[in-house]
């Protein structure tokens, strides 16, 4: 809605989602956080006028690592959030339950959350525009329009689907149909 082409951004927001299936949390693990590199795609591809999926390419991969960053700095705020935990916990030890207030620890995590991705995200987005303003100026991130379709890159993408089957003779059919598709783009 941001950038005023919904089938554009769900297009985008589809390749993220399809390559992280893989990783689904179980557990203590954080996955790649893929609203983040969703939008550092979307923000690259409207700040230069790129649309299609051929102009998706490379603002998906620019988007990438924001999505493992964004979970880097998850990881940070939930050790943070330990600390808060140590804290309730001393409040609810004998003769300090004066102490006791827990809102004041949820909106300082809050604040601190909110703070802390938005100045993340906000350089981590400057960083990226500059790659592509580099990348653009020497030619490198507008490959030939058609060149790609959504079904090629979402194809591509679903490869974190096959991986979390986790069964080796999926592999194998992905192997064999990645084979077969570059062999029909070399020759076509």
């Amino acid at each position: 809605m941001l950038t005023g082409d919904v089938t554009q951004a769900v297009s985008v927001a589809l390749v993220f989602e399809l390559l992280w299936l893989d990783l689904i949390p179980a557990g203590t693990f954080i996955p790649p956080n893929p609203a983040a590199g969703t939008l550092g795609a979307l923000a690259i591809m409207t700040a230069f006028g790129l649309s299609g999926a051929s102009g998706a390419v490379f603002p998906i991969l620019i988007g990438l690592p924001l999505s493992w960053m964004a979970a880097g700095m998850e990881r940070m705020h939930r050790a943070r959030q330990n600390a808060a935990f140590d804290t309730l916990q001393g409040w609810l030890s004998p003769g300090r339950q004066g102490e006791y207030d827990p809102g004041a620890l949820v909106r300082r995590a809050l604040a601190r959350s909110v703070l802390t991705h938005f100045l993340f995200f906000l350089a981590a987005l400057g960083c990226s525009m500059t790659l592509a303003t580099l990348l653009l100026g020497r030619g490198l991130m507008q490959p030939s329009p058609g060149l790609f379709s959504w079904g090629q890159i979402w194809l591509g993408a679903s490869v974190g689907g096959l991986m979390s089957l986790r069964v080796p003779r999926a592999y194998v059919v992905l192997t064999v149909c990645a084979l077969a598709v570059a062999v029909v783009g070399f020759l076509g």
